[in-house]
């Protein structure tokens, strides 16, 4: 698929949402559970090509939203989903240039086709994201990990922050960098420790602590299986050719 494809998908019914991002897994799935976290994402750079708006939410609706997004969104493509078989309704919200609708509960085959269909439509009125873009998206998910490598920062805390889908940030991230998401943040928190041993005179204990160990023994069992020696061994041993690649 092209780059502007991701499919953003606003609903307040958390049960909808998941159905979106288990049953559409191929397509980049953003979701919002609401307008306004819907706006909060548009109005940041993004690379969305589709968005699903539920006609039937609290405070701002389906309808009104869709008048919203238009004002500053005109490419985008846009699907009303609806539980009512409401004529009506559809017919308003293609008069509001909505592109299409679906009727919930939908059929995952038929909704994939109009995914398909408006995709490329998108795509070939858009052009794909230009290859610096995505170097961009790349760069921002590295200088975040760097930033929270010892804390609970997980690649769907990464992919949040760059609009991207967890499993397609996860294959870009590893064909820019070479290494995967998780990998890269261990190559962090290794040299970390290799630095805090060289430099300070805190235990390994409190190293493991400050790299993001919680378990002090799971830190040395990682540490000697990743650079052949202990902690302490490493410590007594220093060299200059010890550090692991991470740029």
């Amino acid at each position: 698929m092209a780059a502007a494809d991701a499919i953003l998908v606003v609903d307040d019914t958390e049960n909808i949402r998941s159905i979106f991002t288990t049953a559409f897994e191929e397509y980049r799935i953003i979701t919002a559970a609401g307008a306004q976290e819907a706006l909060n994402i548009l109005n940041k750079p993004n690379d969305i090509g589709l968005i699903v708006l539920d006609v039937m939410m609290p405070g701002i609706n389906g309808l009104e939203l869709l008048k919203e997004i238009k004002k500053n969104n005109q490419k985008c493509k846009i699907v009303i989903m609806t539980a009512y078989s409401s004529k009506d309704i559809a017919i308003e919200a293609l008069r509001l240039d909505a592109d299409d609708y679906i009727e919930k509960p939908f059929d995952i085959d038929s909704v994939k086709a109009v995914f398909d269909r408006l995709l490329k439509e998108a795509s070939s009125s858009t052009g794909a994201l230009n290859q610096q873009a995505q170097d961009s998206k790349i760069q921002l998910a590295q200088r975040l990990l760097k930033r929270n490598y010892n804390r609970n920062f997980s690649l769907q805390d990464a992919s949040k922050e760059v609009f991207l889908s967890y499993k397609y940030l996860s294959r870009v991230f590893k064909e820019k960098t070479g290494r995967g998401f998780n990998k890269y943040r261990l190559e962090l928190k290794i040299n970390s420790a290799k630095q805090l041993l060289k430099e300070s005179r805190d235990t390994v204990t409190q190293i493991a602590y400050k790299v993001g160990y919680h378990n002090p023994d799971s830190f040395m069992k990682m540490f000697k299986r990743i650079t052949g020696r202990t902690p302490s061994e490493f410590r007594a041993n220093v060299s200059g050719n010890d550090k692991i690649k991470a740029k």
